[in-house]
């Protein structure tokens, strides 16, 4: 990325999100100390870009705005601001993993579903009612 900034649609292009997410990450308090030019827009640097990223994939992977909220509120450079991020990555790390071990034994439900209907497909339909 150069280092010139970009508008608010480059910003959330470069980012894998939406101008409206982006619009509305500023409305919530998430973006602090945005540029913005002589007409008010917002310009985004290499950092801010950055920032939108992390945001991106801590909501895609299910933390909440609140919890973002309060994320954001913590000076990381401040009096134990690090280990409290910390503290909240390694909670939400926790969460996603559980949210992963959830899916994976879904999915194995899934899976066994498909084989018995393709079995239920190759014997053209005579399978036992308790298939279904």
């Amino acid at each position: 990325m150069s280092t010139e900034p970009l508008s608010i649609g480059r910003a959330a292009e470069a980012a894998g999100t939406t101008v409206d997410t982006v619009r509305y990450y500023d409305r919530c308090g998430l973006l602090e100390d945005l540029g913005r030019d002589a007409a008010g827009n917002r310009r985004f640097t290499a950092d801010d870009v950055g920032w939108l990223r992390v945001l991106r994939c801590l909501r895609e992977t299910g933390m909440s705005i609140d919890d973002l909220r309060r994320f954001v509120a913590v000076d990381p450079h401040g009096p134990g601001g690090a280990a409290a991020r910390l503290a909240r990555l390694e909670a939400h790390r926790e969460a996603v993993r559980e949210r992963i071990r959830r899916t994976e034994a879904e999915l194995a439900v899934v899976e066994t579903k498909i084989e018995a209907y393709r079995a239920l497909a190759a014997t053209g339909g005579r399978v036992p009612a308790v298939q279904r």
